[in-house]
């Protein structure tokens, strides 16, 4: 049986309305070769596709190019110094990206490694291992400085379910809950405002799905969301725009091209309501590649259902406005007039509290805890004054800690992440 393909970014489905996105073609991908697995992001105005591998052929590659939107051109790029594989795990940060596992032909073995591409130097550099088993069509997602990496299996066995995050401050792995569905592969991983989502895929007796789970890395924790109505689906692709998740293509059996899926949706992370949205380009493909440079998403590559390889690629404008995103953060900072700074820091901040206390409680007090990566609460102490200016020394290693501010009545006041880089 062929692999499934891991889809870089995210999958949905159920119409309550047709939105106002549209495609338009872009230059074609410039390598014909090219059919499955492909690994696809975007950094700064710039995306990035490459690897996979030939539909029918043990054949890997090893070439990675980037795609000038401006000028509608693709530029070689240094080629992949590991072993040449398909359908790698992938995460973003800042200008540097990270390939994760997958496996070194179509059907081959898998690999635990991982790789950072630097797009300033454009050279590539081995990481520390991902601590999980090989493992091929795992997921993968970046929030702020940390990237998190899990599911997947082993050429459609050892289903798994583990999730891992990958300090690059210090080169590390830590393991974090486990996703909260039931292990799969071939499902998709993306990030918007602060929070992981996990969506599709199938599990060890081929069953696919169209669930989709919120990971909080404050609270270490996955909750499942509203169900895509539509299909249940394995490897499609989409991208994320503002606060939307765009989705779709794939396939809605473990059989690929068995009925190759052409629909494409919106799913809004903050009201959890799905739309559909105009087709992806004809012909209909599977194992494609998908990222989003700005406010405007790409869509190409792939085969039909014929096994015919696609080099097509298409840009989809969303007519997303990205100017009124606030965080969870900002909102409360706004209401309770909390800041902390400066942030990142060396372990010492300070937590600045600007607002009046409520009438009669002028001597009110709040409580700060901070909880390393995996939830362990390493920090805590009461705030001198919930009006006033309260210095935090905070003697943990370099890494990403998440915060609550809590009231003296138990109300959440604050939550956010402080950067320890000294």
């Amino acid at each position: 049986m062929k692999k499934l393909l891991l889809s870089l970014f995210v999958l949905s489905s159920s119409p309550l309305a047709f939105s106002q996105g549209s495609w338009t073609p872009r230059t074609s991908f410039p390598d014909s070769g090219y059919s499955q697995g492909i690994s696809g992001f975007s950094i700064g105005n710039y995306g990035y596709a490459g690897l996979g591998s030939y539909t029918g052929a043990a054949i890997s590659f090893d070439d990675f190019w980037q795609f000038n939107a401006s000028t509608d051109s693709w530029t070689r790029k240094a080629p992949f110094p590991g072993r040449a594989r398909v359908s790698p795990a992938s995460f973003v940060i800042g200008g540097k990206a990270y390939v994760v596992t997958g496996s070194v032909t179509n059907g081959g073995a898998c690999v635990n490694e991982c790789w950072e591409y630097d797009t300033a130097t454009d050279a590539w550099t081995q990481k520390a291992p991902f601590p999980g088993s090989a493992r091929v069509y795992a997921v993968g997602f970046a929030i702020d400085s940390l990237g998190y990496v899990g599911t997947g299996a082993y050429e459609l066995h050892d289903f798994r379910k583990d999730f891992y995050a990958y300090h690059p401050s210090t080169n590390t792995w830590t393991r974090v809950t486990d996703f909260g569905g039931i292990a799969r592969d071939a499902d998709c991983g993306f990030a918007v405002n602060g929070k992981g989502y996990v969506c599709f895929g199938q599990d060890s007796i081929l069953n696919t799905y169209n669930d989709i789970w919120e990971y909080d890395p404050i609270l270490n924790t996955w909750t499942q969301k509203s169900n895509n109505p539509g299909s249940r689906l394995v490897c499609a692709v989409g991208f994320s725009i503002c606060n939307n998740i765009y989705v779709g293509s794939g396939d809605t059996t473990s059989y690929l091209h068995s009925d190759d899926y052409g629909k494409f949706w919106k799913y809004n992370t903050i009201s959890g309501i799905w739309t559909e949205e105009a087709n992806t380009p004809y012909p209909h493909r599977i194992l494609g590649t998908a990222f989003a440079i700005g406010d405007t998403g790409y869509y190409g590559l792939g085969n039909d259902s014929t096994g015919l390889v696609h080099t097509i690629f298409d840009k989809f404008y969303a007519g997303d406005s990205c100017s009124n995103i606030t965080t969870g953060d900002k909102d409360i900072a706004d209401v309770s007039g909390l800041t902390i700074y400066p942030n990142p820091n060396n372990g010492i901040f300070t937590v600045v509290c600007h607002s009046s206390p409520p009438a009669g409680r002028e001597e009110s007090h709040a409580t700060i805890e901070i909880y390393n990566i995996v939830g362990t609460k390493v920090f805590t102490k009461t705030l001198r004054s919930a009006h006033g200016d309260n210095l935090i020394r905070l003697t943990q290693p370099n890494g990403v800690y998440l915060y609550h501010i809590i009231t003296e009545d138990g109300s959440l006041l604050k939550q956010g992440k402080v950067v320890i880089d000294k």
